[in-house]
Order: C-alpha cells, then structure tokens, then sequence
C-alpha cells in the first residue's frame, strides 16, 4: 500500500480511537487497518499505538508523528481546494467559531442573508467563550472580539462593537432616572465578570469617576445574556453590547442612560490563520460579513475594511 495511504490510516486511528470505527469511516476491515498500522510501525522502527481491547491512543511517537502527518495532509487537501477554487463558486462546508452571545443575537441573520446569495454553502458553527485553536480545531474562520493576541493569525476588521448603559422602562418607573455620573450611586449595578472578550474592566474607570468603586453590585454574572435578561427584568442598570440590545431599544424595553458616556469600542474581527490558504467560500464570507455591516445601520458602527 502506498505511504500516503498508511499515513491516512494511521490519522484516522487515531481520529476515531479503534481500529473498528476508523476501518467502518474507510470500507476496509478492522484486521486491514490493523496490519497496516503494523507495517507502518516495522517500517519506522517505533511503536506509534497503545492498544487495548476497546481503544487505542498514541504513544509519545505515536502523537509527534500523528501531529506532523496531520500537517501534510492538511497541505495536501489545501492544495486541491485550491485549484479547484479556480473553476468553482464557493461551495462546501464552512467551519466558523463565536461567541455564544454573538452568534446567537447576529450571526443567524448573517447566515440566512449569505445563503441567498451562496446556497451550495453550509455552516458548522461551534460558540465558545474562549478562544480555539483554529489549526488544530479544523476552524475556517473565527468571529473575535477586541484585540488579537496571537500573531499566528490575520485579522479583518468588519465592524465596531458599540457598548452603552442601559435600563427597563420598568426599573426607571420605579427608581429616578439618573442625569449625571454621580447619579448611579443611587441604582443597583449589574456586571459581567469572568469573560475575556466581555472585557468588564472597560466600565471600571467609570465606576471610579462616579464614586461607585466600593458600591455592592445587585448582580453579577460570567454571561452576557443572562446579564441583558437581568437587566430586562428590572434588575437594575448594566452596560451593554448595542448588537444585542438593540431590539429592546427599539421596542421600548430598554432605555439608554447617560449618552454622553462614550465606552471604549472594540473592533470586530474576522479571524484565520496566516499561513492557510483561504478557500473561495471564506474569501466570500468575509467579505460579505464586512459588506453586511457596511449596508446595514444595525448594531455595530461600521469601519473600513483592511486590505487583505
């Protein structure tokens, strides 16, 4: 059997963790892939399986050599896309990752507005807090909020992210509504905490002018859309995302406070790695996303888009 073929055997072995499930995923037989994986251990002269009666997993070898085959084949998909790129319109499956408070309050009317214009496009969205590694994850695209730590990766700026000081219309019928900075001593306060990209020390050199650094906040919580949930039940006043808030603005719900407070805006970024080859429906996807925000005066105050 050729090298190639053994070193996709040995990667999808491990992929999938017994010989069984790897040999189904291949149409071969479990003894098949069992024998090549020997053959490709005599060839090295290394011992790249621990095995046992259920499940196998790496040895120390074994995970170096899975994580450079890894690579290669990687390259080898990415060469084809490219080429194929050439002669097609953007097609096939794109893997993107978000913010769950993201994803949910923008990304949905993004999607459904890109398949109209791309329907042989498919989505795999994965929402986390934290930051993945999109190499090693298989992420085509990230959505990132605020500055990019990792030099690894290209960022294209597509749209602001707008905060402001908001409260229900019910809460204010019951307490003052507060004209000044200082005024907020008088209110409860409600802060998320524990989020990277939430970033709550934005509003702490606020909270410092307004005398309110030694003030018991009513509600804290590391979830941005339990904290706009709190803040729509009267809980108290919350500086907030405008994308997804701005709904409840509209309709009344929530009122702004203090608008001439200016927080801080972070850019919105579209995230992929430098040294990837960025196939024809993520070239389309970020352009459109940066097309969206630009046509659209929704949540975000747009920004020009970088040159790529």
């Amino acid at each position: 059997m050729a090298r190639l073929d053994s070193l996709i055997i040995f990667t999808t072995v491990v992929k999938a963790n017994n010989f069984t499930n790897a040999a189904h995923q291949m149409g071969l037989t479990p003894s098949a892939v069992s024998k090549q994986i020997s053959l490709l251990e005599d060839r090295l002269g290394v011992r790249l399986l621990n095995r046992t009666t259920r499940s196998v997993s790496p040895t120390e070898a074994g995970q170096l050599f899975y994580n450079r085959c890894s690579r290669l084949l990687e390259d080898l998909e990415e060469a084809e896309h490219m080429v194929k790129d050439l002669e097609t319109s953007p097609q096939g499956t794109l893997r993107i990752s978000a913010t769950p408070t993201f994803g949910r309050a923008m990304l949905m009317r993004i999607f459904a507005e890109f398949l109209k214009q791309y329907p042989n496009v498919n989505f795999d969205l994965t929402l986390a807090d934290k930051g993945l590694d999109l190499v090693r994850d298989g992420i085509d695209l990230s959505i990132h909020l605020g500055s990019l730590q990792d030099s690894r990766l290209v960022a294209r700026p597509v749209a602001r992210q707008k905060v402001v000081l908001v409260a229900s219309k019910d809460y204010l019928d019951s307490h003052s509504t507060p004209q000044h900075l200082n005024d907020l001593i008088d209110h409860h306060l409600l802060m998320v905490s524990g989020i990277d990209f939430a970033e709550p020390r934005w509003i702490k050199r606020f909270i410092k002018e307004a005398g309110l650094a030694n003030k018991e906040r009513r509600f804290t919580v590391n979830d941005l859309d339990t904290l706009c949930e709190a803040t729509l039940n009267g809980m108290g006043v919350a500086a907030l995302p405008l994308y997804l808030i701005r709904q409840h603005l509209d309709s009344g719900k929530l009122v702004q406070l203090l608008p001439e407070i200016n927080f801080p805006t972070r850019t919105i970024h579209v995230v992929y790695p430098e040294n990837r080859y960025l196939s024809a429906k993520s070239r389309a996807f970020v352009d459109f996303m940066a097309s969206y925000f630009e046509n659209n005066n929704l949540d975000d105050l747009p920004v020009k888009s970088a040159k790529r």
